[in-house]
């Protein structure tokens, strides 16, 4: 019986832990036997108190230096990779070659078979702003540039030229109804045409003294009229003169070109000192010029007959006249 009433509050505590265990929970009393720590259980706003300052832990220093043992790593992957023998492909079959010298000789055919391209069409027309039509190929671009030349009107009724010569007959090309000229000058060609239209053309190089004036401008494959003036200077009669003409292509050194048209060939019955002869005659320009300017010259020569009645020249000029017929730019 004393035994018992012994035990009694052994079995008490007993229960209150048990009833405390059973009312609180197993994840609210974790915090507090945690080791180091006092927190407030979850879902608990009442503060447990807090421990005292903790013990700080001690520091371990690591074994060895890791960064020598990455480094030893590294270089034995480099020694392997320097070091292994190159791998040696094998030749392919000849099956195979004979396939890829097939396709390829295919290949080279289709392309050879293929219609050449039409070169570029990047060539000016000789149009006003808002005039420009757009053309492809060699022919669009002549059917354009002729649409633009028929509404286009002359600059002015004649292109006066320069007098020529220095013996006993001069003389004086001009060129009619021209639609523009063409100025040459230190950078380039200055085309201006009677519509207003005006253009730098650059020139490499360096420029003909021929070319640094005005010249007429036409198109090209025009029709052309040309008045010749021959001026006797000397004081004798000049009888049977022969006046010839032809065009030439233009040369920078003043000397007379390929021809490019057959002679024109007018006479002179007689010619009074301080007379003049006018001739006039049609020239076709060339039709051949691709470029912006295609110069040619009007090659002028006049014979008479000496006393003996045997043929002089009188006068010999192989650029009596410049013209500018441009291609189709």
């Amino acid at each position: 019986m004393r035994r018992a009433l012994r035990l009694r509050p052994f079995f008490a505590a007993a229960l209150c832990a048990a009833f405390f265990v059973q009312s609180t929970g197993a994840a609210d009393l974790a915090p507090i036997f945690a080791r180091g720590m006092m927190l407030p259980p979850p879902g608990r706003m009442a503060p447990f108190p807090m421990p005292g300052p903790a013990k700080p832990a001690k520091s371990v220093k690591p074994a060895g230096e890791p960064w020598l043992a990455s480094a030893i790593v590294v270089a034995r992957w480099v020694t392997e990779r320097l070091t292994a023998p190159a791998a040696v492909e094998a030749a392919p079959p000849p099956e195979a070659l004979a396939s890829f010298s097939a396709a390829a000789s295919n290949e080279v055919a289709a392309i050879a078979s293929l219609p050449s391209p039409e070169p570029p069409a990047d060539r000016m027309l000789i149009s006003m702003e808002g005039r420009r039509v757009i053309a492809s190929g060699l022919a669009a671009q002549l059917a354009s540039l002729l649409q633009y030349r028929s509404e286009l009107k002359p600059l002015r009724p004649r292109f006066v030229g320069e007098w020529v010569g220095k013996g006993p007959v001069r003389a004086r090309v001009d060129y009619l109804n021209p639609f523009g000229v063409t100025r040459g000058e230190a950078k380039g060609f200055r085309v201006h045409l009677s519509d207003g239209y005006e253009r730098l053309l650059p020139h490499r190089g360096l420029m003909p003294n021929s070319l640094m004036r005005e010249l007429p401008l036409y198109f090209a494959g025009d029709s052309v009229d040309v008045e010749a003036t021959v001026l006797n200077t000397g004081s004798t009669m000049l009888t049977d003169l022969s006046v010839a003409a032809v065009q030439e292509e233009h040369t920078a050194s003043g000397d007379a070109g390929a021809p490019l048209t057959s002679p024109v060939i007018n006479g002179v019955a007689s010619l009074a000192p301080g007379a003049t002869a006018v001739l006039r005659w049609r020239i076709k320009l060339s039709s051949g010029g691709r470029e912006a300017v295609n110069f040619e010259q009007t090659h002028l020569r006049v014979l008479g007959k000496d006393p003996a009645g045997s043929e002089k020249v009188l006068l010999d000029q192989a650029q009596a006249g410049i013209v500018d017929p441009p291609g189709p730019e």
